[in-house]
């Protein structure tokens, strides 16, 4: 994945921990650093602003650090952290409720990879438990619908479209009507071509005939910098872009133009598209995107960093997002389900253990950002049925996550003093069964509490 960007970090990375590093070394850092950015197609502004950034950071705590402590560790710690700014920070849910028809729409300049793309989140969707459909509302391309169709056999996903029919609005009101009890249902549309005016008209009067749960922009990410402009046009011809796919990172050079450009543009990237197959596709996670960059797991380095950094530097309070965060990777990471089963030792198939855990998800994507982050705040009964609605789920089951979350803290802060783990792997630790609980203390609860299947 933007291979040379790739390689060209890892070098500055590893260049940085086998030098001693005095201000004038610094420079050439930044400036190496910079070369990097502007060569993988990022705007020469941001890559200017993100070494101003970095600099300031390295002189303010270069000051604070404890005797003893290199200071290229705090130039490490400065670069990650303002390159996973650059890649956009948070992770985004699709905008899916339980309990309803979610209709997702597709938009894009034709030869983004659209088409494709809608198989492939089909793919994803399915594996995590939902009930998916597809509907060709693409008119215009010739064999858009045969071409969607056999991919859709492929996974083994139903398809409704008309060939024979030119108006998408009917195509796509049939279809939702066929598959009005799905958890979700995915509209793939006509891609831009010449006749732009038209086909701009005809997707406003599809977002207004349907009223999409999303509206999601695939982008190629060979485009670089110009995704920002592309972004932006779709955005006022389309209304609100709930979210945007970047498709081709497996040999985009400009990828990291690309990425930096969707994050300008302040429409959030979900998921990246790394290769030709249906199954080279994942949801869009920075800091994931930015360690596999570097070569190395994220885990690694924060817990190389946290060792060696002033205490302020280290993460340590474990919130219901760290929690969030984890139940997101296990839906995206293989083989793991297997390791749970065994750990919680319950008689369930692997798509209800799925299920369960997206019921959580689903729970947690009902907070808002203050309450992930203080979770003290839902001890009040107006916001867990809030929550409750929000999810379709029950304010009991709101209230069991909560519980499980109390127990969890305490384990993982345990964990972290006793191993010198930052929470995350702490936290994976406890829950895949790779440490022995009664080292914990007493928290019998544990692995009663820790069961997906609400």
């Amino acid at each position: 994945m933007l291979r040379k960007f790739s390689q060209s970090l890892r070098r500055l990375f590893n260049r940085i921990r086998g030098i001693t590093i005095d201000e004038e070394k610094l420079e050439e850092l930044l400036r190496e650093f910079q070369k990097i950015l502007i060569e993988a197609d990022v705007k020469v502004d941001l890559a200017l602003e993100m070494t101003r950034n970095i600099k300031e950071r390295i002189l303010k705590q270069a000051k604070e650090i404890p005797r003893g402590i290199p200071l290229n560790t705090i130039v490490l710690k400065a670069l990650w952290d303002e390159l996973i700014k650059f890649a956009g920070e948070k992770t985004y849910p699709l905008n899916i409720k339980l309990g309803k028809l979610n209709k997702i729409l597709f938009i894009g300049l034709q030869g983004s990879g659209k088409t494709t793309t809608v198989a492939k989140l089909a793919n994803w969707l399915k594996k995590r438990g939902y009930k998916v459909a597809i509907i060709c509302a693409d008119t215009w391309r010739p064999g858009a619908y045969d071409q969607l169709k056999q991919l859709a056999d492929a996974i083994k996903v139903p398809i409704y479209g008309d060939p024979n029919e030119k108006n998408p609005v009917k195509i796509v009101k049939e279809g939702l009507k066929r598959f009005a009890k799905y958890d979700v249902v995915l509209i793939d549309t006509a891609g831009r071509h010449r006749r732009e005016e038209d086909l701009m008209k005809e997707m406003k009067e599809l977002v207004k005939a349907i009223k999409p749960d999303e509206v999601i922009l695939v982008i190629d990410g060979m485009i670089g910098q110009q995704a920002y402009e592309q972004a932006k046009a779709f955005a006022e011809a389309v209304g609100e872009i709930g979210s945007i796919i970047v498709t081709k990172l497996d040999s985009a050079a400009k990828g990291g133009g690309a990425i930096a450009a969707c994050v300008a543009a302040k429409a959030p990237i979900k998921f990246i598209g790394t290769g030709e197959k249906i199954e080279d596709f994942e949801q869009y996670v920075p800091i994931r995107f930015i360690s596999r960059l570097l070569g190395i797991p994220d885990e690694k380095l924060i817990s190389e960093l946290s060792k060696l950094t002033p205490k302020q530097l280290i993460e340590g309070k474990f919130t219901l997002k760290d929690l969030k965060e984890y139940y997101e990777s296990v839906l995206s990471r293989g083989g793991i389900f297997a390791r749970l089963k065994e750990m919680i030792g319950l008689g369930i198939s692997e798509r209800e253990l799925k299920r369960g855990i997206a019921r959580q998800l689903a729970i947690l994507y009902s907070m808002t950002e203050k309450e992930l982050e203080n979770p003290e705040l839902l001890k009040e009964h107006s916001r867990v049925l809030r929550i409750a609605r929000g999810s379709g789920t029950s304010s009991s089951e709101v209230r069991r996550l909560l519980k499980q979350y109390r127990v969890l803290r305490k384990a993982v802060r345990r964990l972290m003093r006793q191993k010198a783990l930052s929470k995350k792997a702490a936290l994976a630790k406890i829950l895949e069964g790779e440490v022995d609980l009664s080292e914990l203390g007493d928290i019998k609860e544990l692995r009663k509490l820790i069961r997906w299947k609400l």
